[in-house]
């Protein structure tokens, strides 16, 4: 297979891998760790926060420490070893606090003391997870996570209410953190951040340390609801994006899995690492990172992985580690 990397600009944002230690999935050994990272890329997961603030009580209890369950402690520890950094993604909801449910399908913290207990968990998770590179606030808001919400004005409301009193309490501790907001997922995210710094009041508008996360699972294919091809939907989003002078920078906390997948079968010589590099690449040159969903073989995803099984490279995995870590 003809690889074209060379070709391009040397990445230099960070990429990295997610993987589903949140979920009881495996965990990454420092070896695979160093297979497939530089130094400084980003290891992805998602840190509960039924799981780690186990009492609700952390908005009144600053030195408490939040629970880290002991697969992720093992995950955090393996990635601070192989030179990686940890990025973690807070959510869902907590019934400690009351919520009908930990999921985030069908609630939000949504309320004064909910946002308080939520930014509270989040400056326990910057205190205590080692290596720490960056953090980001919910999951693919306007997908799956959605929050139960039938109103988009009040679900951009609420999300702004608690990503402003995340940013406001991590950055009394830490200046310098990278924090990620609008956990959107597809192409069509344009308008979407505009509202959000625009319209429902978000704070970090060009801000170089607050990202813009989005989950571009690109194939290539027509995007129904607008009837044109995904990358071409993908396009005009970040060009609507900059026309409203949002200069801040991307961050893929996912991308790859099925979408590579489904690629792949329409081009069986091709190399969808590469083309998503350099497709990205040209769009915005204004990328914090990369994060290949996800790193190790999932048999809800078997497609995705970049080791299989047996532990061994998939050719998704041979293709990473030539397009981003030569």
């Amino acid at each position: 297979m003809l690889l074209f990397a060379a070709s391009l600009p040397a990445l230099a944002q960070p990429a990295g891998v997610a993987v589903q230690v949140s979920g009881g999935k495996a965990i990454p050994t420092v070896a695979q760790l160093h297979t497939v990272l530089k130094p400084g890329d980003f290891v992805r997961d998602i840190l509960g926060w039924h799981r780690a603030d186990t009492g609700c009580d952390l908005r009144n209890n600053a030195a408490k420490p939040i629970t880290i369950p002991t697969t992720m402690a093992a995950l955090y520890a393996n990635v601070a070893a192989a030179g990686g950094a940890n990025f973690v993604t807070l959510g869902f909801n907590n019934k400690a606090c009351g919520q009908p449910t930990i999921s985030g399908v069908q609630a939000f913290p949504n309320t004064p003391e909910l946002r308080a207990e939520f930014a509270a968990y989040a400056v326990a998770v910057v205190k205590q997870v080692p290596a720490l590179g960056g953090i980001s606030i919910w999951n693919e808001l306007n997908g799956t996570w959605s929050g139960g919400y039938k109103n988009r004005a009040q679900q951009l409301t609420d999300y702004c209410l608690l990503s402003n009193a995340v940013v406001t309490e991590v950055r009394k501790i830490t200046p310098n953190l990278p924090i990620t907001i609008g956990a959107t997922v597809g192409p069509d995210v344009g308008q979407w951040f505009v509202d959000l710094f625009e319209t429902y009041g978000c704070i970090g508008k060009n801000d170089p340390l607050i990202w813009l996360d989005v989950h571009p699972y690109l194939s290539g294919k027509i995007y129904t609801p607008l009837r044109q091809v995904d990358w071409r939907v993908w396009d005009d989003a970040v060009t609507s994006i900059r026309a409203h002078r949002i200069a801040n920078a991307f961050i893929a906390t996912e991308w790859g899995a099925r979408a590579a997948y489904v690629w792949t079968q329409d081009h069986s010589n091709g190399n969808y690492l590469h083309v998503f590099h350099s497709r990205m690449l040209a769009t915005d040159p204004n990328w914090a990172g990369f994060v290949w969903y996800e790193m190790l073989y999932d048999k809800s995803a078997p497609h995705a992985g970049l080791f299989d099984a047996t532990g061994a490279l998939t050719s998704f995995g041979t293709q990473y580690v030539r397009e981003f870590e030569q």
